[in-house]
């Protein structure tokens, strides 16, 4: 909240408000950029609070003074990607306070606009989300829009029709009728997605909200339904009929619509009521399946709204309390480098154990070696540390003035921690990576996806038994995989003959797979499958790859200068060169896919572009992909003019719906089934 302006201000004073208000709203346009439009903030939400609230101060201070300033509208999440359309009723968002005071002088406001009228409160939890303004005309959803700058937002509606139990019809037959609500992440989901991409070494998403928030603005309509959004209805913007009395009433309306709806809602006669709600919302919103950052009061009079009006930005029949976030002083006793699969090199602090949300932290990851430089963290200094979304732990802040004298800047070594191989950092990236096979904490991790479904597809020799191997001196690298031998399998551990024949079996099977699964399974950066299979469409054999320049491979679809230079880096380091002559000497020759493809160029599937959609019950979509592929066909992931057949299994999305509108040939499980009987071994 903006405070009432009690002093004055000298010329030489304003000037140098006016001086700090430009440089404000300069880094709160930046702040904004990344946390509406790139979903990647650098700063906690309490900071950025902070620093708006502050530009609105000076704002304020400025406009008595006459000062002309500029007014950059601040919190706008338009993209480009999507069209925009005015909301019926503007869109506004809520002034927010961290404390109790400013809460009270609120409430003192009221009173002291509305005089004798009676009034009460509705307080409801705030959702840690994506406001959203669902529009709906004679009871049926036309177009659901994000608040934008207010006035105009995004048309997000074929990504709101992803959300599960959204109601595309309800029981109100108003000309035109606006719900007003929040997209969020459930707390089950976004641990669950940032688990997963820890498993795959993937930078993990700072918070639910912005997840949500990018995934709400991604265009591919799978990925948004698998991302798994909810939807939670609070208000009623503008209605050609009037329908409640009270905010109260509001909320049980929406429930008879049915829209999802908050855990709770609290009614107080007076602001002192209100704060013991707030209170009682504080202690026990970690048990929602939802994150709350604080409470909203509202007038509940629904009829007083037009008496109290608004400002400019936010209406003054309502406000967000936010609960400050929790925080603790700790030491940082060291910083330790992990080396991950892929080479990534992640610096992480080891701290002195201390409480923070229920839990001990001890550790906190400090992502990259430019974090470290930006905030100067070294090690013994004492820090602020955070959970983000109430799971990471972060470093919010250094306490320079408690650091010993002789404290020196942490220097992010050029060498692997581990093998001592120079590290590399690829053109616009932040992380530092080894690229050597042999690097002992990369081996394991590398050895497990070589062997994986998805690329080279040796069944049975699984992780306990790579660990097992690799603690015998038996595995050190993916070429060690064609020398095991039966004594070497027979003579691990509650392991038998059967099982041990049969691995071997299965090595030997697959020293003949596609040049693609090679490729795929060597990790390399930026190599997933469909780049892999460009590669080997294109180049044959793993001689023409290695040989290729960054220049030849930049003229293929789908890599740039960035991969380029991986994939040449990774042919060119001296460890993995004498592992691809170990793998020839051993016999891995993989196969040629022109081979393939000639074989079967009679097969429905021959030069056609498909596309996989909803689940099949006889096969996953990538075994269905495999056998398209083996067959010479290609598998996209969207739909477009170029795409010959949809494959649409059960609970197919909404690529079965615009297939149709352009025409495509569709075929169903059984079609697929037909089509590939007899002709695939």
């Amino acid at each position: 909240m903006v405070n009432n302006i009690t002093k004055t201000y000298s010329t030489s004073e304003i000037r140098a408000l006016k001086t700090r208000y430009d440089k404000l709203l300069s880094e709160v346009s930046l702040h904004d950029r990344l946390y509406y439009r790139e979903n990647n903030p650098r700063i906690s939400d309490f900071e950025y609070d902070c620093l708006k609230s502050e530009v609105e101060r000076l704002q304020e201070i400025l406009s008595v003074y006459a000062v002309e300033i500029e007014d950059t509208a601040i919190g706008d999440d338009r993209n480009s990607g999507f069209q925009s359309f005015a909301h019926p009723s503007p869109m506004m968002s809520l002034s927010n306070t961290y404390s109790r005071e400013e809460l009270f002088q609120f409430s003192n406001h009221l009173e002291a606009m509305l005089g004798q009228q009676k009034f009460s409160y509705a307080i409801e939890p705030k959702i840690d989300g994506i406001a959203i303004n669902l529009i709906y005309r004679r009871g049926k959803f036309f177009r659901a829009l994000t608040r934008g700058n207010g006035t105009v937002g995004d048309d997000v509606s074929a990504n709101i029709k992803t959300i599960r139990g959204l109601p595309l019809e309800i029981e109100n037959y108003a000309e035109a009728i606006e719900i007003r609500g929040e997209v969020y992440m459930d707390k089950q989901t976004f641990i669950g997605i940032n688990k997963m991409r820890e498993e795959q070494e993937l930078e993990l998403f700072a918070n639910p909200r912005n997840l949500a928030a990018g995934t709400l603005k991604t265009l591919d309509l799978d990925e948004v339904a698998e991302r798994d959004l909810k939807l939670i209805t609070y208000a009623i913007g503008h209605s050609s009929e009037k329908i409640v009395d009270l905010q109260s009433e509001v909320l049980e309306l929406l429930k008879n619509f049915g829209f999802a709806s908050q855990e709770k809602y609290w009614i107080a006669e007076n602001i002192e009521e209100a704060w013991r709600c707030v209170e009682e919302l504080d202690s026990t919103r970690h048990i929602f399946p939802y994150w709350t950052d604080g409470a909203v009061l509202k007038v509940n009079e629904l009829q007083l709204y037009g008496i109290l009006g608004a400002t400019a930005k936010s209406p003054r029949w309502a406000i967000a309390y936010k609960f400050t976030p929790e925080r603790a002083t700790t030491k940082i006793k060291n910083i330790v480098l992990q080396v991950g699969r892929t080479g990534i090199i992640t610096p992480v602090a080891d701290l002195e154990s201390v409480q923070l949300s229920g839990t001990n932290v001890s550790r906190a990851t400090l992502h990259n070696a430019d974090e470290i430089s930006k905030k100067d963290i070294r090690v013994g200094d004492y820090v602020t540390v955070e959970k983000a979304g109430e799971i990471i732990p972060a470093i919010v802040a250094v306490d320079s003035i408690r650091r010993n004298v002789d404290s020196i800047p942490f220097v992010f070594p050029k060498t692997c921690p581990s093998c001592g191989s120079q590290l590399i950092q690829l053109p616009g990236e932040v992380a530092w990576r080894c690229q050597n096979l042999c690097c002992l904490p990369q081996i394991q991790r590398r050895l497990e996806h070589f062997v994986s479904r998805t690329a080279m597809d040796i069944d049975g020799l699984g992780s306990v038994i790579i660990e097992k191997l690799m603690a015998v001196k038996k595995l050190n690298n993916i070429a060690d995989i064609y020398r095991l031998t039966f004594n070497d399998l027979e003579g691990l551990e509650k392991f038998g003959t059967k099982s041990a024949l049969k691995i071997l079996s299965n090595i030997d099977h697959s020293k003949n797979r596609p040049l693609w699964r090679l490729l795929h399974g060597f990790g390399i950066l930026g190599i997933g499958e469909q780049t892999a299979k460009i590669l080997a469409s294109h180049f044959h054999s793993l001689d023409n790859l290695i040989a290729a320049t960054s220049e030849e491979l930049e003229q293929l679809n789908g890599v740039g200068i960035k991969l380029s230079n991986a994939i040449v880096t990774f042919f060119r380091e001296q460890h993995n060169g004498n592992i691809l002559n170990d793998l020839r000497m051993l016999g891995v020759v993989p196969g040629d896919r022109r081979l393939e493809i000639s074989q079967n160029q009679n097969s429905k599937f021959h030069a056609k572009n498909f596309v996989l959609t909803g689940t099949l019950s006889s096969m996953t979509r990538q075994e269905a992909a495999e056998k398209i592929e083996h067959l010479g066909g290609s598998v996209a992931n969207a739909i477009s003019k170029q795409v010959n057949v949809l494959i649409a299994g059960e609970n197919c999305g909404s690529k079965l719906g615009k297939a149709q509108s352009l025409g495509l040939e569709i075929w169903n499980e059984t079609d697929l089934l037909e089509n590939l009987n007899g002709v695939v071994a």
